[in-house]
């Protein structure tokens, strides 16, 4: 077995990203029929960061334990700290086993593929409205429904699916509301064309085209301010056509939002997800979340 974590990586996440690892394998098509193991955060830009990689023979137990026993020596245990995986077992248990601490969630996308081998109808769309909520009240509406259709579906998700897969759960420290294990996706497709390397060369491989990654991403030189430029992008995308409505903090969680046009005023406390305004609740907590 390999493991390898470059020390910019390192730094960069303990520095630069916000607390949130998503983690999984993929099948290397090469001589050595192994898997390439790795874990990717994600920056200010919501871009992907990959944080360390390894070569497994296969998709053990022991094997996720050893995997994440090193990054644990890796990057330590931080305070708050959010692991994504997909529907393994063996993953979710090594996850447990190291970082019992942590926020553990679990890919939604992936959830729902077991999901329809059990239950069928249009009524479980809802499913995806559910894990979408940011408040609870909201949650619950949408699984009330759910359940009214089909009692077993929360026995079966608690049965199976006991993980934080649903945004009202989430830590709002962490600054992440991601509900699918697409991050590390990302870092599988980046790979895709080099999976058939002899595993030396690609580690190697690997090691450049982050070096490569990292010189393409220098944008301090050229960093205006305190917002990287996509998150300004962003704000004013979200903030767009909202003139008349003005927001009067009263602490970082809590403000009074005044609506000038229909005269109306709602307190929104955001780490709380409680609003006298849906609308204007779910407005803020979004962008909070930036």
């Amino acid at each position: 077995m390999f493991f390898c974590a470059l020390n910019p990586c390192i730094d960069g996440f303990a520095t630069g990203c916000r607390p949130y690892l998503s983690i999984d394998s993929t099948a290397l098509n090469g001589r050595w029929n192994g898997h390439l193991a790795a874990a990717t955060a994600i920056d200010g830009h919501n871009w992907m960061y990959p944080i360390a990689y390894g070569f497994i023979d296969s998709e053990t137990e022991d094997n996720w334990i050893w995997f994440m026993t090193q990054l644990q020596k890796t990057i330590g245990s931080p305070p708050h700290l959010a692991i994504c995986t997909d529907a393994c077992k063996g993953l979710e248990n090594a996850v447990k086993n190291v970082f019992p601490h942590a926020d553990q969630r679990e890919c939604f996308w992936h959830l729902m593929r077991n999901f329809i081998k059990h239950f069928h109808g249009d009524g479980y769309g809802l499913m995806w409205s559910a894990a979408r909520s940011y408040r609870k009240d909201e949650f619950e509406k949408h699984m009330s429904t759910i359940l009214n259709g089909c009692p077993g579906v929360w026995k079966y998700l608690h049965d199976h699916h006991n993980l934080n897969w649903m945004r009202c759960v989430f830590n709002p420290a962490i600054k992440c509301d991601f509900i699918t294990n697409n991050l590390v996706e990302t870092f599988n497709n980046w790979i895709r064309d080099i999976k058939d390397l002899p595993v030396v060369d690609l580690a190697d491989k690997l090691r450049e085209m982050i070096m490569t990654l990292w010189e393409k991403r220098r944008i301090s030189e050229r960093l205006q301010g305190r917002i990287l430029p996509a998150i300004k992008q962003q704000l004013h995308a979200r903030t767009r056509g909202l003139g008349h409505i003005r927001v009067v903090k009263s602490n970082d969680w809590s403000a009074e939002v005044r609506n000038n046009k229909e005269h109306e005023r709602h307190v929104v406390k955001t780490k709380a997800h409680v609003s006298s305004g849906s609308t204007l609740v779910s407005l803020v907590t979004m962008l909070c979340a930036l």
